[in-house]
């Protein structure tokens, strides 16, 4: 009886190690829907955009004039605004092993821009990616903004914490962070992309992502993420979750 009893208990621990490594699909939930957004999902057909919805690959994100949408990714990268006036598809969602948190992310902006905060650390086995018609931005523990100009390329990235790595045009330019904001306004046509073309943020483009990421999901949104989204200067290792995410510098509130 004994030796069942241990061989039960060591059976169930193996199933649960060999579900916490399997790969699983990544989710994109809705917890705040501003104005009016459509999906287009990948099965076919479209809908308007509520809170509560999940998302994933293959979807495409549409928000109107003066329209935004709050994604949590969870694994995937966190938090997540579309915002007015833009279409993001979802390429792909992907958990490769929730046990080490190895993720596969990339988006793809094919208008407007996105604003994003990536409050836990990716592993290095990780990608996050953000694809658009002028190149393949690389995200790490980082607070962003990215804003395409209309004919789909990009106009502006501002880095306010963390790294972004940019592939434009072939040539490699890091925005980093590290010793404040910074911005990269890619260079135009015909002319080479240099990492001198990296400078600082402006006071304006702060602002706007401090107030974009310090109201995601709150309002509508509150009860799914469980509290005020703040900006994260230093992103933590805090959560295996994959939804939702609790950021490492905000404790969940208690219900009233």
């Amino acid at each position: 009886m004994k030796h069942s009893y241990q061989f039960l208990c060591l059976l169930l621990a193996l199933l649960w190690t060999t579900a916490t490594a399997s790969a699983v699909p990544g989710r994109a939930e809705v917890v705040k829907v501003v104005g009016t957004a459509t999906v287009s999902k990948a099965a076919g057909g479209s809908a308007s955009i509520t809170q509560g919805m999940v998302l994933g690959t293959g979807d495409t994100v549409t928000t109107g004039a003066n329209s935004t949408v709050d994604l949590n990714l969870g694994l995937n990268g966190d938090f997540l605004r579309v915002d007015p006036d833009s279409s993001l598809k979802i390429d792909n969602l992907d958990i490769a092993n929730i046990a080490d948190r190895t993720v596969t992310t990339q988006l793809n902006v094919n208008r407007g821009g996105i604003t994003g905060n990536v409050v836990n650390k990716l592993t290095k086995a990780s990608k996050y990616e953000i694809k658009s018609a002028s190149g393949v931005a690389g995200i790490r523990g980082t607070v962003y903004s990215i804003k395409l100009n209309p004919n789909g390329t990009i106009a502006r990235i501002v880095v306010t914490s963390g790294t972004v790595t940019f592939i434009d045009r072939g040539v490699t330019i890091t925005i980093s962070a590290l010793n404040g904001a910074k911005a990269y306004q890619p260079a135009a046509a015909g002319t080479t992309p240099t990492q001198e073309s990296v400078r600082a943020a402006t006071d304006a483009e702060k602002t706007d992502i401090a107030t974009a990421v310090n109201n995601m999901g709150t309002g509508g949104g509150r009860a799914a993420l469980g509290g005020d989204v703040t900006v994260i200067n230093n992103p933590a290792d805090v959560s295996t979750s994959i939804s939702p995410v609790q950021p490492a510098n905000n404790p969940p509130q208690k219900k009233k």
